[in-house]
């Protein structure tokens, strides 16, 4: 099977793999040079199962807690040490079964151990098939902030089964249509026009263009040095509200949702962002009915993005759009800027 698209960085290139039935074709996607650990969650367990008996001989299972709050450290040294327990060596290949919690922290304990084994993600939830598996980046969170400690690791391959959406809960699928939109705004009109507003939509197309514009920015600026930090449009605000949340009410996806109208309101008070941006953007948003935010303490949220990793010295920057399809990256954002975006999305 000839791959969708093929992701080049300046340190490595991958397949990414988009169809439905994927999961059983895994090993047949990838070959593996030594043994096969399959990661996923104990909720997971099924498609774990499924992707392990593809691979020849069948792949062992190491199954970890799902959840925000195990995305650390400590979750992913039990990785490693189930690793070493089985016998997992430098020509070992980890294949990654799961969500962004997963992924992220699945993906750096392959990074770390024997200072790296090759990775393989296999995404199932939207959120992940669209963003956080694509671009080789890999971290666990820390007190003071969301993924604060993490490296950049490229995987072998991605493998995105798109007939696993079906099972997903709304909720889960919401989190990552608004992930989507977000590409659509910092790069793609047409992946916006198509959630703008709430409907049937066409998931695999969604996930394929989605791909697209990020496949684009990490190909062309792999580590952060520039473009690729559009992607964290909406992300300042929503990085502080999961750190002032402990990681728990909001999923990832509804967080960036409500980051992203605090980021047009401060756009627009900036003079980046028009008003009938801000209005079309905000409306996309709010027609897919995030969850509510609960109540949270302005003076909690700054401070957590006082940590975000976007930040250069002492100036913090932004992700604002200027149109749909473009934004930009805005430095010096002051603390009156992210107060104004708060008191937006009913945060004082």
């Amino acid at each position: 099977m000839r791959p969708f698209i093929t992701i080049r960085q300046a340190s490595a290139r991958y397949p990414v793999f988009v169809g439905r039935g994927l999961l059983v074709s895994a090993g047949n996607l990838v070959q593996s040079r030594g043994r096969v650990f399959v990661i996923t969650s104990e909720r997971l367990r099924y498609f774990g199962e499924r992707v392990a008996a593809s691979f020849q001989p069948h792949a062992d299972i190491v199954a970890v807690e799902e959840g925000e709050a195990n995305k650390t450290l400590e979750t992913a040294n039990a990785i490693v040490t189930q690793l070493l327990d089985r016998g997992g060596k430098r020509d070992s290949t980890a294949v990654v079964v799961g969500g962004g919690m997963i992924g992220d922290t699945a993906g750096f304990a392959a990074s770390i151990f024997l200072r790296g084994i090759d990775l393989v993600h296999v995404p199932t939830t939207l959120l992940a098939q669209v963003d956080s598996s694509i671009g080789g980046k890999v971290a666990v969170n820390h007190a003071r902030g969301k993924n604060l400690i993490g490296s950049f690791f490229p995987p072998r391959a991605v493998i995105s089964d798109t007939s696993i959406l079906e099972t997903l809960p709304t909720r889960e699928l919401l989190s990552g249509l608004y992930e989507a939109l977000k590409g659509g705004v910092i790069g793609d009109p047409s992946l916006f026009e198509l959630l703008e507003h709430k409907g049937d939509v066409d998931l695999d197309t969604v996930v394929r263009k989605a791909v697209r514009v990020k496949a684009a920015i990490v190909s062309a600026d792999e580590k952060e040095a520039d473009q690729r930090r559009l992607l964290n449009y909406g992300h300042t605000l929503a990085h502080g509200i999961e750190a002032a949340l402990e990681y728990q009410k909001l999923t990832h996806g509804e967080a960036v949702a409500w980051g992203m109208v605090g980021a047009n309101a401060i756009g627009v008070r900036r003079g980046i962002t028009s008003e009938a941006v801000r209005r079309r953007i905000d409306d996309a948003v709010r027609d897919w009915k995030p969850t509510s935010l609960p109540p949270l303490d302005a003076q909690a949220v700054m401070a957590a993005t006082e940590h975000d990793k976007k930040n250069t010295g002492s100036a913090r920057i932004m992700v604002l759009p200027r149109e749909i399809g473009r934004c930009e990256v805005v430095s010096g954002i002051e603390d009156d800027d992210l107060r104004y975006g708060l008191a937006a999305i009913g945060i004082a």
